[in-house]
């Protein structure tokens, strides 16, 4: 069956402040408040820049933590990056910056921080990874790939990696190797409902119906991850069974939705009796603002005196 949707590719990293450009890591032989003063906001230093003197690593890290505790994650980077100053080398800092900066989704902050981790150590696994999860997000695949690769070549425990990874293999037409890079992330992380909503949908593209209908399931009902209910819905729809798709469908959209999209389906599948019922049921639903319905509804009307 011709794939009729495509997938929201679905990653650990949000996707809505793709990268402009990243500056080049900073020089880490020049001064360390100068070096390290690229990996957060300034206006975090002029915010807490009454703040009693640090007098040791220990002490920055002591009070880092104690922001931690309390929520408070941006006096806590502001404590870490004054850390490096003590020792400025010391890459899991770095990791650990760049890690709440991508959480934060800062990624200039937190690519520079990944860059400067991998000048000191180019074979550590979560800089790479970190790196190239930061280049997906961009669009910058080549790279990424790239990055990803080398990341879970030095450790395949890497469940974000892999999922990337997957992503990407889905996307190249290898649905084995897709299915591979996400059971290994699901075993180190079984419960990245995104990654098993992942492997449902690389099943689908494979023709393992069955088994896509139950990651999207077990994505939805038992992980909370809601979006599955749309994937779910759209195979119960596209093999006939209209009742469960709208039944699955109301669960993450409008019944006047519901409808239109189970429609849409069986005029793909040639029901057009059926598609014109749910059109009808849509517009009675929604009369006024449903016009794709509306359009849904002409398109079938050809079809049937052609």
């Amino acid at each position: 069956m011709t794939i009729k949707y495509k997938k929201t590719w679905l990653v650990e990293i949000c996707l809505l402040g793709l990268l402009s450009g990243c500056a080049s890591a900073p020089d880490t032989n020049a001064d360390p408040m100068i070096a390290h003063a690229g990996l957060n906001d300034v206006s975090m230093d002029v915010l807490f820049a009454t703040e009693f003197p640090l007098q040791s690593e220990e002490d920055a890290l002591s009070r880092a933590d104690q922001a931690i505790q309390e929520g408070q994650i941006d006096k806590a980077l502001f404590y870490l990056v004054r850390a490096l100053q003590f020792r400025p080398d010391n890459v899991d800092l770095l990791l650990q910056i760049a890690e709440i900066q991508l959480q934060r989704q800062k990624f200039v902050f937190a690519k520079r921080a990944f860059l400067m981790a991998t000048a000191h150590d180019p074979n550590r696994s979560r800089a790479l990874e970190g790196l190239g999860l930061i280049d997906m997000a961009a669009g910058r695949d080549a790279t990424a790939v790239n990055y990803l690769t080398s990341a879970v070549a030095n450790d395949d425990r890497l469940w974000r990696a892999n999922n990337a990874l997957g992503i990407y293999a889905d996307k190249a037409g290898d649905y084995s190797t897709a299915i591979q890079h996400y059971n290994l992330a699901l075993s180190i992380n079984p419960n990245a409902a995104h990654v098993l909503n992942n492997r449902g949908y690389s099943r689908y593209l494979a023709g393992d119906l069955h088994g896509a209908s139950l990651d999207f399931y077990e994505a939805a009902n038992d992980r909370g991850f809601s979006r599955a209910w749309a994937n779910l819905g759209k195979i119960y729809a596209e093999n006939g069974w209209y009742r469960s798709a709208v039944k699955t469908y109301k669960l993450v959209m409008s019944e006047a939705n519901a409808l239109n999209n189970t429609a849409h389906a069986a005029i793909e599948n040639g029901d057009l009796q059926q598609a014109e019922h749910y059109l009808t049921k849509a517009i009675r639903l929604s009369p006024t603002y449903f016009p794709s319905a509306e359009e849904n509804l002409s398109l079938l009307r050809e079809l049937q005196y052609r």
